[in-house]
């Protein structure tokens, strides 16, 4: 009876422990890494900065011109298995505008998975909000799947991005970089405040794998 008493006591914080709700990259602790560098130029489709400052069709007078205010967005990399994320839980802070976060620096190459969540402040309190996601990452086949959207194509994610922020975040796997081509391109934040469009950018790529993204032009 003994040996069974002490078997149960093992076993049942492994139990526990499976029970356990992944929690995303929603965590207690983080590894801080403040981005003080002013960001680098993006090139943004019109139609997209239309979207974001939520012009609607026919919108031409001085009137509907809405304030442009260039603001803070942070970006938190959160490892899903041991040793994929330099620090295993990193929290980068954006300054006003945003700016690229080269993966290579925080992504080892340890084959696993990690989430990407990504938190504009600006979002609270707005009357309106905008996601969208401008591709950067070339199409290439990986066994019979396609990763990449491939060059400069053009979504609005905004269900999508609050639905996965509210959870987990964004789930990726570096095997054979499959995380620079779902990642790779600029994500682009809006939100309204009465006359205000508080805007912000983040653009995630790799000076190790340039080959995976779109040349400038």
């Amino acid at each position: 009876m003994k040996k069974i008493v002490q078997a149960l006591i093992i076993w049942m914080p492994l139990v526990l422990g499976a029970c356990k709700k992944d929690p995303g990259y929603h965590v207690e602790e983080y590894q801080e890494v403040k981005v003080d560098d002013l960001p680098d130029d993006v090139k943004i489709p019109s139609k997209a900065w239309g979207l974001l400052e939520f012009k609607t069709t026919g919108e031409e007078s001085p009137s509907a011109t809405k304030n442009i205010i260039f603001s803070e967005v942070n970006v938190y990399l959160v490892e899903k298995n041991p040793g994929v994320i330099q620090g295993e839980a990193v929290k980068i802070s954006l300054p006003k505008g945003g700016g690229t976060i080269d993966l290579s620096r925080f992504v080892n190459e340890q084959r696993g998975s990690f989430y990407v969540g990504m938190e504009f402040p600006e979002f609270q309190e707005a009357t309106g909000k905008k996601v969208f996601f401008i591709s950067r990452a070339r199409k290439r086949k990986i066994g019979a799947q396609v990763f990449g959207a491939g060059c400069n194509q053009f979504f609005d994610i905004t269900d999508r991005f609050f639905k996965e922020m509210a959870v987990e975040g964004i789930r990726v796997n570096t095997t054979k970089d499959r995380h620079l081509s779902v990642l790779g391109g600029t994500f682009l934040f809006a939100a309204q405040k009465n006359n205000d469009v508080h805007v912000a950018q983040v653009t995630f790529t790799s000076s190790q794998q340039t080959a995976l993204f779109c040349e400038e032009h």
